[in-house]
């Protein structure tokens, strides 16, 4: 599937709003607290951008000096980007990323991705922006102007500041609320499943998906771990669906979607074991009370 059917499925199930704005360039600069870094240092680098109209989709590549810089961790738990297309991923000296913004953004300091670098060695180098691409929440995915804005700093011999521990994340992702759609030209026209949410704390590790035709034992059948969008198993859709998303410190949260056709009460062979059930502790109970009454 390539990354416009992807994002035709997140703009047509997530219902965005689209508003058509003046065309005006959109900024997008690397920032670093700090551009003299000692070696051995840690220090966090993070893409914003800056806009007066709004945009909802982007795409780009991060260059760093891998020579200099070791990639200790990326970090999205605060990103502007709902939806990840592509997932940030390194490749060498390269950081590669796509997503969407449901609703779009419009505004300053609109955070996009920050990247955990620890320096190597002395040297002067830059964490560059290259082949970016921002689209206009115009409702025809019109390209928007970028200007953009590397980060320049320079490592020298010292010793490096002692790096806080962070303290560890014990709050669940956000809540969220994931969508059933269908469209002919996808997926053979099958119904699919769209989800999303962020944890601003250590960010969104993976997602799990679960289908059941019964409430009760489906806590017995495992997990499927699952990406966004997913081609439901149960087409008729009859099933209870689970989405369990799960952060980078192993936090989760689970949302139940209730089926849209449910089984009827005689379908439901959970009801017919709870009747059973009912049925034997009313025989055992009466075949005390007979016993003790003629005894």
């Amino acid at each position: 599937m390539t990354k416009i059917q992807k994002i035709k499925i997140l703009l047509i199930t997530c219902l965005l709003s689209l508003v058509a704005v003046p065309a005006l360039a959109a900024e997008i600069r690397v920032d670093g607290k700090n551009q003299k870094i000692k070696t051995g240092e840690q220090f966090t680098a993070t893409i914003f951008i800056n806009t007066e109209e709004s945009i909802n989709a982007l795409e780009g590549q991060l260059a760093f000096p891998a020579d200099l810089l070791e990639l200790v961790e990326i970090q999205s738990g605060n990103s502007i980007v709902s939806f990840w297309i592509d997932k940030p991923k390194v490749e060498a000296d390269k950081i590669s990323f796509s997503g969407i913004i449901p609703g779009g953004f419009t505004g300053e300091n609109g955070s996009i991705l920050s990247m955990l670098f620890q320096a190597k060695k002395p040297g002067d180098g830059s964490i560059a922006i290259r082949s970016i691409k921002v689209l206009k929440n115009d409702g025809a995915g019109t390209p928007a102007e970028v200007t953009i804005s590397d980060f320049q700093f320079s490592i020298v011999e010292g010793v490096p500041a002692v790096v806080r521990k962070k303290e560890k994340d014990r709050e669940p992702p956000e809540t969220f609320r994931p969508e059933i759609a269908k469209d002919e030209s996808l997926f053979d026209g099958k119904w699919f499943l769209v989800f999303a949410t962020q944890d601003k704390a250590s960010g969104i590790d993976h997602y799990e998906v679960k289908e059941s035709r019964q409430r009760i034992f489906t806590l017995f059948q495992k997990w499927v771990p699952a990406e966004s969008p997913y081609i439901l198993q149960d087409q008729e859709l009859r099933s209870f669906v689970f989405v369990r998303a799960v952060d980078k410190a192993s936090n989760k949260r689970i949302i139940q979607i209730t089926p849209r056709n449910a089984l009827l009460w005689y379908e439901n062979y959970e009801n017919w074991i709870i009747i059973i059930i009912g049925v034997l502790t009313l025989l055992l109970a009466a075949k005390k009370l007979w016993r003790k009454k003629h005894t």
